[in-house]
């Protein structure tokens, strides 16, 4: 069945005509469905592509018109400078005292006195512990007694050996000139071997007695606890009235610290192990202190690596004068592996990431552009840039996720 070109293009216009009084002010594509549905099916086929390119052609207008209205986006940039970059490696740890110990009596007996209380601060020497002293120095007493007794057993041996000495000495005259018995001058000579005998026992029995004083006096001395080093007290264990007792494993009192030095302990990556080394700087965040950040450095890296969690310890020293730093805290460390001056250096928060590399906005007379750039050390805020810009460029610090290329940009202070 023949159609009819001329027909078609009066029917057209009849329907324009007729929605144009009925819905003018309906957009194109409302226009469009309202001939479809009046229009046959073989009327459709035909006028299809005419529609297409008149569709075609309003959108490049209103495209276009777009375009020319387009306002300016308001972005934030930052011009490239050189500077200096810090390449750090961050693990976590834990602080500890630079000296720690568990302090009581070596002896045992009834705690008197605890002089001391958890928080107060300390002076190596002082006074920390008295437990009652009456038993040790009866012990004392008693060895100074048995001291005296066997001194006066010696001076009895020294004078009964002074006797044995003169009847020897006579004895053994007369038998030279065999005016005695052999048996007479053997059982002087016997005589006078036990005197000596006798001597050199008392003798050691003092040394015994002046042992067992100087041990009894040791023991009062002990039963007085010192402190070992200057510190603060942490932790009161026993109270007054209480038995320390060494041979019961209840002898620890208290618990003192020294805090005017915290060492910080953290497990390290073996890949790592190569790049570290002792005297290196670290910085160092707790929750406690935010806002501050502390300075140590690296004291001792153990050489052995745990086959298991691949990891080797580090212990960093840090200066605490203030005791503003305490045992048992949460510890950020930062640790300064290598420090570069004088490279290219931006912000890193508008920089993307994608598969095929890293980017950013670069501003050149009003107009942006993505270039894509290489980076070298991130020190979190700010990265360096190896490839990809030059010093004195103006990149987009804010306000990029609204670019594309060739978009106009209005500078914000």
């Amino acid at each position: 069945m023949g159609v009819d070109v001329s027909e078609i293009l009066t029917i057209v216009k009849l329907q324009m005509r007729t929605l144009n009084k009925k819905s003018f002010d309906l957009s194109h594509y409302e226009v469009y469905m309202q001939m479809i549905k009046n229009l046959n099916l073989l009327y459709l086929c035909f006028l299809l592509p005419f529609l297409c390119f008149y569709w075609m052609g309003c959108s490049d207008k209103d495209g276009t018109q777009e375009g020319v209205n387009r306002r300016k986006v308001p972005v934030k940039i930052y011009k490239v400078s050189r500077g200096q970059i810090t390449s750090y490696l961050n693990v976590s740890g834990t602080t500890l005292p630079i000296e720690k110990a568990k302090v009581g009596a070596k002896v045992e007996g009834t705690i008197e006195e605890i002089l001391v209380d958890e928080g107060d601060c300390i002076k190596k020497g002082q006074v920390l512990i008295r437990l009652d002293p009456k038993d040790f120095l009866l012990d004392i007493d008693r060895a100074k007694a048995s001291l005296k007794t066997a001194q006066a057993e010696l001076e009895k041996a020294k004078h009964d050996l002074e006797q044995k000495s003169e009847d020897w000495r006579r004895l053994s005259a007369l038998y030279e000139r065999k005016a005695i018995a052999k048996h007479r001058y053997d059982s002087m000579r016997a005589a006078f071997s036990i005197a000596q005998a006798k001597v050199k026992s008392c003798q050691s029995q003092i040394k015994e007695r002046e042992a067992e004083l100087k041990l009894a006096e040791k023991r009062y001395k002990d039963s007085v606890v010192e402190a070992p080093f200057d510190g603060v007290v942490t932790k009161k264990l026993l109270n007054e009235g209480e038995v320390s007792s060494l041979w019961a494993y209840n002898w620890e009192v208290l618990e003192i610290m020294n805090l005017s030095k915290i060492k910080v302990e953290c497990e390290v990556s073996e890949k790592w192990k190569a790049r570290l080394r002792e005297g290196m700087e670290t910085v160092i965040t707790v929750d406690a202190y935010p806002e501050e950040k502390f300075k140590g450095k690296i004291t001792t890296i153990n050489p052995l690596v745990d086959p298991q969690q691949r990891t080797f310890r580090v212990k960093i020293r840090i200066p605490n004068p203030e005791r503003r730093l305490t045992a048992g805290m949460f510890a950020r460390i930062k640790m300064v592996l290598e420090v570069r001056e004088g490279v290219l250096i931006i912000p890193e928060k508008e920089i993307v990431e994608r598969p095929d590399g890293h980017f950013i906005f670069v501003v050149q007379d009003g107009v942006v552009k993505r270039r894509k750039i290489s980076l070298g050390i991130n020190e979190g805020e700010w990265v360096e840039v190896t490839e990809g810009l030059k010093e004195g460029e103006m990149i987009v610090i804010e306000g990029s996720h609204r670019l594309q290329d060739g978009y106009q940009v209005e500078t914000l202070l």
